[in-house]
C-alpha cells in the first residue's frame, strides 16, 4: 500500500481494536491498554519510585548539551538510555541501543535534537528481575559473566539466575507501585549494589507494565499466577 494509505489503515485498526478494548464492560485486564499507556513514561516512573521511598540513579533529563556535560562532569560515570525502543526500520525489523557509558566530551550539538536521559552509573554487583503479578513477586537476581553494563545485549544463554529474596519495604512499594499506576502486573529492574538483604541495596531503574517473563527460570509459577489472576470471577479491572 502507499505511504498514506499504509498509515490511515494502521491508525484505523489502532484506533477501531483498541476502542473496543478498552470499553469491554466486566473485564479483567492484565493490563488495562490505558494504564499500560500511562505507565511507560520513564520520567514518571522514577518520581514515583522517589515518593514511595525507593532509591533511584541520579537523573538528568535533557536536551542542553551544556546542561549534559556539567552533569557528566559532577559524576564518576555517567551512562545514556532510551525511553523507548527504536522503530522499525525500512525492512521491517527493529532493533534497540542499550544502556552505555558516555563522557562530556562525547556531547555535541546534535543532542538538542531531541530529549535524552541520563543517569549517574550505580556500581552495581547485579541486577534484580522483580516479576509482579497480584499480591505474588517472582524475584531474580541476574549476573552477566562479562559483568556488562547492560545485560541485555549478551548471549541471554550465559546469565546466571538465582531467586532472591525481596526485603520488606521493596516489596511494599511494588505493590503501591502497581497499585497507584492501575497495574496489575509489572517487570521491575534493580541495579543491587550489595548482597540484595538491605533496602539501601536496591536502586530502581525501571517498571515495565507489559514486559517479557517467559525467559525467566520460575516462568511456569509466574503463568500460573496470571491464570489464578484471569480464572478467578469477581476479580476487579486494574482500570
Amino acid at each position: 500500500m502507499p505511504r498514506q494509505q499504509r498509515q490511515f489503515a494502521t491508525a484505523e485498526a489502532r484506533h477501531g481494536l483498541d476502542g473496543v478494548l478498552h470499553s469491554l464492560c466486566s473485564a479483567v485486564y492484565v493490563n488495562h491498554p490505558a494504564a499500560v499507556a500511562r505507565a511507560e513514561f520513564k520520567p514518571g516512573q522514577l518520581k514515583t519510585f522517589v515518593e514511595l521511598g525507593l532509591r533511584i540513579p541520579t537523573t538528568l533529563v535533557t536536551n542542553d548539551v551544556v546542561a549534559a556535560r556539567e552533569f557528566s562532569e559532577e559524576h564518576p560515570s555517567v551512562v545514556y538510555k532510551t525511553f523507548r525502543g527504536l522503530p522499525p526500520g525500512e525492512d521491517g525489523r527493529t532493533g534497540a541501543i542499550w544502556t552505555q557509558r558516555v563522557h562530556h566530551e562525547d556531547f555535541d550539538d546534535s543532542l538538542s535534537v531531541t530529549a535524552h536521559l541520563f543517569q549517574a552509573e550505580v556500581p552495581k554487583v547485579g541486577d534484580v528481575r522483580a516479576t509482579v503479578v497480584g499480591r505474588r513477586v517472582f524475584a531474580q537476581r541476574i549476573t552477566d559473566p562479562r559483568g556488562a553494563l547492560d545485560w541485555r545485549c549478551g548471549d541471554w544463554n550465559d546469565l546466571v539466575h538465582t531467586p532472591v529474596a525481596v526485603p520488606a519495604v521493596v516489596e511494599t512499594a511494588l505493590h503501591d507501585y502497581l497499585a497507584a499506576s492501575g497495574l496489575v502486573f509489572g517487570c521491575f529492574d534493580f541495579a543491587l549494589t550489595g548482597d540484595g538483604s538491605a533496602p539501601d541495596d536496591w536502586w530502581a531503574i525501571e517498571c515495565n507494565p507489559n514486559g517479557q517473563w517467559g525467559w525467566l527460570p520460575d516462568a511456569p509459577a509466574i503463568t500460573e499466577a496470571f491464570a489464578d489472576i484471569l480464572s478467578t470471577e469477581g476479580t476487579s479491572s486494574s482500570s
